[in-house]
């Protein structure tokens, strides 16, 4: 069950908005100034169907959009969330209550016979809050502070789904980011709920409806695995910390930090502001 968000209600449509946040890398305030009409240039409206990378199909229904890649990352950059590429936006036709940015990788045949320990995940993702904090001070940024799970870390083996949320604060306000991961024969589909603290509980059980429309190929289950397959490094742990504490080292915190999404390298849901004010503008058009 997903428990209520904390903190204060929103008061008004642009208290709500300003809410908003993105799990993919490192906190950054959106400047509404940034949005162009230009911004999305190709948007798919419902009903249409979306390949996300050669390895699964999303069918969307009527109500509701996908972006693809190049028009996603715009997006993203527009939130100054930089960085964000191969990746696709699904969510409601006007985005008004929330979206999800989609992202697969290839890691391999994950194993999903691991027991998870929340407390444990818990603990490394924190320390690794440490090392983010330390160098957003050194930039002038408000640090992140983790204060636990909103949702507990839960894997579904009918579904081969993996999903969570973490409560955090920035700058006084509680943050939610809510990730889901989908297991497929050869690696990992991603998604990322933006929405508000308060909208939380409908919007995953939005998403989750919506995930209905949403199938590996046939040869891209996870049933499908075959011996030499490849197998990935990790388990279901493994994709909940993400090896950011190895990322940091090896790629450089700043990298982290900045969301760089350096190739090979699985990151952690640490806060990114996602606002959704003047969303509608973006759109140059919209589709039939």
């Amino acid at each position: 069950m997903i428990n209520p968000v904390m903190g204060p209600a929103p008061s008004s449509r642009h208290n709500l908005l300003r809410g908003s946040f993105l799990a993919v890398a490192t906190a950054f305030l959106f400047a509404a100034s940034a949005w162009a009409d230009e911004t999305v240039q190709n948007p798919h409206y419902g009903p249409y169907s979306t390949a996300i990378a050669s390895v699964a199909t999303w069918q969307v229904p009527k109500g509701y959009i996908s972006l693809d890649p190049d028009d996603t990352t715009r997006l993203m950059d527009r939130m100054q969330n930089p960085g964000i590429t191969n990746s696709w936006l699904y969510g409601p036709d006007r985005l008004e209550r929330w979206f999800a940015v989609v992202h697969y990788d290839q890691t391999g045949h994950v194993k999903d016979d691991e027991k998870i320990d929340p407390a444990g995940i818990l603990e490394s993702l924190k320390r690794g809050g440490e090392i983010s904090n330390a160098e957003r001070r050194k930039r002038g940024w408000a640090e992140f502070n983790l204060i636990g799970w909103q949702i507990s870390p839960h894997y579904e083996p009918d579904t081969k789904r993996l999903a969570w949320a973490t409560l955090g604060e920035v700058n006084g306000e509680k943050v939610v980011n809510y990730t889901t991961k989908l297991l497929s024969r050869s690696g990992v589909v991603t998604l990322t709920l933006v929405t508000d603290p308060g909208s939380l509980n409908q919007s995953v059980a939005e998403l989750k409806t919506q995930l209905d429309h949403f199938s590996f190929n046939s040869d891209q289950r996870y049933s499908e695995f075959r011996s030499g397959d490849k197998i990935a490094e990790y388990g279901l742990t493994g994709l909940i910390v993400g090896g950011a504490t190895a990322a940091a080292v090896k790629t450089g915190a700043w990298k982290w930090l900045l969301g760089v999404l350096a190739a090979g390298w699985k990151f952690v849901a640490a806060a990114a502001v996602a606002a959704f004010a003047g969303i509608r503008s973006m759109f140059k058009r919209r589709g039939a």
